[in-house]
């Protein structure tokens, strides 16, 4: 756990006990942030005895949830944000949540593993920046966008990952053309998944329908939700162009095997006379054209050739090759 607690003349107090929290609650213009990471049996009873955070509450913030919600509680709003990273091991997108509980003079964040949003807020306070200084909301606010940015570089990576796939799908596709596909298939549903509702959680926020959001900082929350309608419109679009890249994939691989029917069709024509005609001569019948004649074999062999050139010549009369 890690707190900071901003008094009403301007002073800046870290890590304060957690036996000072309630009076650090009643105090006017104060602002208690909290930051839990990995909750113990202590900060859950700190959380209910302490904040009066509903039991709910509570099991949201022990429970990983589905989907991004917000709730308001008329005491605080509870909302459940995800952020986005790559795993550094196997570079897959990975999907992270932080919740918040947004009181009058208080702001709790909870997370079971180190996030960067939360970390770069942390220094930003360390340094003294006012962030801190201008409610909690405010503070709120920030959070919340640096969790959005954080979906910058993933979209960035993805798009150069779907440039990558286009330029190999029409210059060489092969099956591993295919398994990239389908693997960015499968991320752009999963960041769908979850930029989509965060996005109706921001259109709510914005309507200025809570009182723990002060219609002045409703201007902040609108550029949160702009960054994400902006990100959510950058994945549609590359939605659309990895399923096109699927389709495009199944038309160029049929062609391509067209292609081959083609080729080893017309070969099969055009060889036909010389499988045909020594078939027939192969059956040791008595009474063959030229089956007895000294030149019989030049005449048949002759006969096999002339079929072929004219087979040829038809094909090409009818563009088929």
């Amino acid at each position: 756990m890690r707190n900071y607690y901003f008094t009403p003349e301007g002073k800046l107090r870290k890590d304060i006990p957690v036996e000072e929290f309630r009076q650090a609650l009643s105090v006017e213009n104060s602002l208690l942030w909290v930051d839990m990471e990995a909750l113990e049996d202590s900060d859950i009873e700190t959380l209910m005895d302490v904040f009066g955070l509903h039991p709910l509450t509570i099991e949201d913030c022990i429970m990983v949830n589905a989907r991004p919600k917000v709730e308001d509680f008329q005491s605080y709003l509870f909302l459940v944000i995800q952020g986005v990273k790559a795993a550094i091991d196997t570079k897959k997108i990975e999907i992270f949540e932080v919740d918040f509980c947004l009181g009058k003079n208080y702001l709790i964040t909870v997370h079971t593993d180190q996030v960067n949003p939360i970390t770069l807020n942390l220094e930003r306070v360390d340094k003294g920046s006012p962030v801190i200084a201008r409610g909690s909301d405010f503070l709120m606010c920030s959070i919340l966008e640096s969790l959005a940015d954080s979906y910058y570089p993933i979209v960035d990576q993805f798009d150069k990952r779907v440039d990558d796939m286009e330029a190999e799908l029409f210059k060489d596709p092969t099956t591993k053309t295919f398994n990239q596909i389908y693997r960015l298939k499968n991320d752009t549903m999963f960041l769908r998944r979850s930029i989509g509702p965060q996005v109706d959680i921001f259109s709510v926020l914005t309507r200025g329908d809570f009182p723990l959001i002060r219609q002045a900082n409703y201007v902040y929350f609108r550029n949160v939700y702009d960054h994400l309608v902006r990100i959510n419109d950058i994945v549609g679009t590359s939605r659309d162009i990895v399923t096109g890249a699927l389709e495009a994939y199944v038309s160029i691989v049929s062609n391509k095997l067209n292609e081959v029917i083609k080729v080893l069709t017309l070969l099969a024509t055009v060889m036909m006379p010389f499988v045909v005609i020594p078939g027939i001569y192969g059956m040791n019948l008595k009474f063959l054209p030229f089956s007895q004649h000294e030149s019989g074999l030049w005449f048949i062999l002759a006969f096999t050739a002339l079929l072929t050139v004219l087979t040829v010549l038809y094909l090409k009369k009818k563009n088929w090759l």
